[in-house]
């Protein structure tokens, strides 16, 4: 921060948004709620999906390491099981080895929908990427990855 001497006023720094990570990044997430929306009409949300990829390829889990593969901060992991236990897309049991913890399996039904659902999460990746070549996209999601794994402490994922 700068600082004029004679006020002590912070003086603003020239920035400009569309080199602002962040503001990228949220218009970026915008439009992919935007097309998941369009292909999954008042169905599964992205967090939803995640959560039932994360079951359908590792089994049950608890909801620390659940929250950690599907990629959720804490309070929206717990929102995201809720909801998905109310359609009875996934169930929870207490942890045998330890009942202060719960674990999430997938149903039945869950499995249906994730099925379902695999087709259209890779319409929505491949509408996200159009018009990009195969090695932007692949410049694209390393980049991306490479953010994450650089940040991942701030983000209290834990592999259990």
């Amino acid at each position: 921060m700068a600082r004029t001497e004679q006020t002590g006023a912070v003086e603003p720094v020239e920035l400009d948004l569309s080199r602002m990570i962040g503001h990228l990044l949220r218009a970026c997430q915008q439009l992919h709620v935007a097309i998941w929306s369009g292909v999954f009409p008042a169905g599964l949300t992205s967090p939803q999906f995640a959560v039932l990829h994360a079951l359908a390829h590792e089994g049950p889990l608890n909801q620390t390491a659940l929250r950690s593969r599907a990629r959720l901060d804490r309070s929206s992991a717990a929102d995201v099981v809720r909801r998905l236990v109310a359609r009875r897309l996934v169930s929870q049991v207490k942890d045998s080895s330890d009942a202060r913890r719960r674990v999430v399996r997938l149903t039945a039904a869950g499995r249906s929908v994730y099925a379902e659902a695999t087709v259209r999460a890779a319409a929505v990746n491949e509408t996200m990427l159009a018009g990009l070549s195969d090695a932007e996209r692949a410049s694209v999601l390393g980049l991306l990855q490479s953010l994450l794994e650089q940040h991942r402490g701030l983000l209290d994922y834990q592999d259990e």
